[in-house]
């Protein structure tokens, strides 16, 4: 199968990016993984990796994410920290993927539909329309800086009947039709803006502005929420913020505040979160989110 590459212009970085298109492929991220962990390739930052047709996609805590073919935009983008910036940058990864789509989409869609629900999911009117899974891949010169990948999946074209569950939607249903590689170009420009910024702030949001711009649109702040962590128990409670690492903040119903770096989020109405939180206890969270 042809494999085409073009070159990405970075015009406010002073840059460019490459970006290699495949007709078909497994998972954009596990190309990444096979060729910088496996072969010992070498990557420009943000270059990039797509395909409309990925046939064993992944997304958090390792669920499958698999699209009718020429459907879904599954992007991946290559990145660096240098090691000082690191430790905190990385739980930002994934959230500036999601703030890039969200201007991406804002330019065809109203922005008052676009939510960003922490962590990884972009929607429009409450929907998923997109997915994000930000994965470390290692170290680069010995410790001078971290690599990651940043996965992308955006649902273009798919039909009503053959969403992945009754919370998804795509762009089509929406009334916004779009070939999924023309939003490669745009996504790849925001992403690379939002983490040079947050690289050149040494791994600080705030000094990035990515806390003050995720904190105007994600809906998952202000609402009420039921957490599912990683080991099953639970957390309900209303989110207040993100914290400079970028985890959720949550209070309880005890007025405990809780940082939440992984957790399945819900979004649930205010009498039926009092309802869950006479069901169980909460806890704090304090496991670690494998980007």
């Amino acid at each position: 199968m042809t494999v085409t590459v073009r070159t990405i212009a970075l015009t406010e970085l002073s840059a460019s990016s490459t970006l290699e298109v495949h007709p078909e492929l497994a998972s954009t991220n596990a190309m990444f993984h096979e060729r910088f962990v496996d072969k010992h390739e070498q990557f420009a930052p943000f270059y990039a990796i797509a395909t409309t047709s990925q046939t064993a996609g992944k997304g958090r805590l390792d669920r499958e994410w698999i699209a009718p073919p020429g459907c879904t935009l599954a992007l991946s983008v290559y990145a660096e920290f240098p090691a000082s910036a690191a430790q905190r940058a990385m739980g930002w990864v994934s959230l500036s993927a999601g703030l890039a789509l969200r201007e991406v989409l804002a330019s065809r869609i109203d922005a008052n539909h676009i939510g960003i629900k922490w962590p990884n999911d972009v929607q429009l009117d409450g929907a998923k329309v997109a997915g994000i899974l930000g994965e470390l891949l290692g170290i680069v010169d010995g410790g001078r800086a971290f690599a990651c990948v940043i996965g992308i999946g955006v649902n273009t074209g798919i039909p009503e009947d053959q969403l992945p569950t009754e919370q998804a939607t795509s762009l089509q249903l929406k009334g916004v039709a779009v070939d999924p590689l023309d939003l490669a170009p745009e996504l790849i420009r925001a992403i690379a803006r939002r983490l040079t910024a947050l690289a050149d702030a040494d791994g600080d949001a705030d000094a990035s502005g990515l806390r003050d711009e995720l904190l105007r649109h994600c809906s998952t702040i202000g609402a009420d929420v039921a957490v599912t962590l990683a080991d099953g128990t639970a957390l309900r409670g209303r989110a207040i913020g993100a914290d400079a690492l970028g985890r959720l903040e949550v209070r309880d119903g005890q007025d405990q505040l809780h940082s939440v770096s992984v957790g399945d989020i819900e979004h649930v109405r205010p009498a039926e979160a009092d309802v869950r939180s006479a069901e169980g206890d909460s806890r704090p969270a304090e496991a670690e989110d494998e980007q």
